[in-house]
């Protein structure tokens, strides 16, 4: 019964390092508003060069694209409870916030 209650109350080594792997994990992987705000930037600066060699057809793809996972996005943070502006920022940043590995 005592060693029950221990087992219960203090995670054993595996679980504190799964714990610390998933803590730096979510470190390196954290985005910001600002690297979305860069992402947007390189977004459209791609799109004009691409539109200006090729023309409009790719760029409104693209761009038709990346309208599409932004809308997914804020529907899933609706979803999972995000309301105003917060779900916008937030589907901002899982849409542009990839620059922030650059």
């Amino acid at each position: 019964m005592e060693r029950e209650q221990d087992a219960e109350a203090a995670p054993n080594v595996y679980e504190r390092i799964l714990a610390e792997d998933r803590r730096v994990i979510r470190e390196a992987l954290r985005t910001s508003r600002g690297g979305a705000h860069f992402g947007l930037v390189l977004t459209f600066l791609a799109l004009g060069a691409v539109g200006y060699f090729n023309g409009p057809r790719w760029p409104l793809i693209i761009g038709g694209v990346f309208a599409v996972w932004f809308a997914l996005a804020f529907a899933v943070v609706r979803r999972r409870g995000g309301r105003g502006w917060k779900a916008v920022e937030r589907a901002y940043i899982a849409t542009f916030g990839w620059a922030e590995w650059l």
